[in-house]
């Protein structure tokens, strides 16, 4: 369902329209080896003067993680484990992956620089209109909400979202974005207002439109969710493969490829 995390080259590339697409649940038991799988057409035009684009990315969810796959030949796979706090990114060309440690990130920042963010993050404001407008979209009856994010960017959303699918992915969605209440924010005041708007949106997003406003330019993203299916899925497809190298962030890639 729906981050700036890029390579050139044969480098990582994940669309910023996957982390756009938020409010994912999974409240459904799983059996150990069954999981969900959810693919996703993705849209965004505007993107650092990039032509606009499409491409379809595929999520699967089991055994405590999720990992999300491109269709880009140059894009990348990221396997979230909110256990662990870890998210990894696969660049199967070159076989390497980067990996990064969320809650690692926190404890390492000094506290003056937390303060700050934490102080930027609680100038976001979110509302949240639930319409009573509803149509069909692909197999699923859903409801239109418009959602405004100011702060330190302006986003305009329009979310389609329907009650017929029960799902719960907040932990990983928590993690992508470093929200939730074991996030900056914590569960603050300002923290709390965010999530308590943000349910308002009832049931699973299948369509997301956003506008977003960022450095005197507009990139505007699309993500439509197209299958949601149960699964068998084997652990070892959520691990990093023993042959791929781990590389530093900031360490150049291999020469066909680019760097962080």
């Amino acid at each position: 369902m729906t981050s700036p995390f890029q390579l050139s080259g044969n480098g990582l590339r994940l669309g910023l329209a996957v982390l756009l697409t938020t409010t994912l649940s999974l409240t459904t038991a799983l059996a150990s080896d069954e999981g969900i799988y959810i693919e996703t057409v993705n849209r965004s035009t505007g993107l650092m003067g990039e032509a606009p684009r499409e491409e379809v990315s595929k999520t699967y969810v089991a055994h405590g993680k999720m990992k999300v796959a491109s269709s880009d030949p140059q894009g990348a796979d990221m396997i979230l484990d909110p256990a662990s706090g870890d998210m990894a990114f696969l660049n199967h060309a070159e076989k390497e992956y980067y990996q990064i440690n969320a809650k690692s990130m926190m404890a390492g920042m000094s506290q003056p620089g937390i303060e700050q963010m934490r102080a930027m993050m609680e100038q976001n404001k979110i509302t949240v209109v639930a319409t009573d407008e509803t149509r069909k979209i692909n197999e699923w009856n859903c409801r239109k909400y418009q959602v405004k994010k100011t702060g330190m960017m302006e986003i305009d959303q329009e979310i389609w979202a329907t009650e017929e699918v029960d799902l719960d992915l907040d932990s990983y969605t928590d993690l992508m974005s470093m929200s939730g209440p074991e996030a900056l924010l914590g569960d603050s005041p300002a923290a709390q207002a965010q999530r308590v708007e943000m349910e308002k949106v009832k049931g699973y997003p299948i369509l997301t439109k956003s506008k977003v406003q960022m450095m005197g330019s507009t990139m505007e993203t699309e993500s439509e969710v197209k299958v949601i299916r149960k699964e068998p899925m084997e652990a070892k497809f959520f691990e990093i493969p023993a042959d791929y190298q781990k590389k530093e962030m900031g360490q150049p890639a291999a020469a066909s490829g680019g760097h962080p």
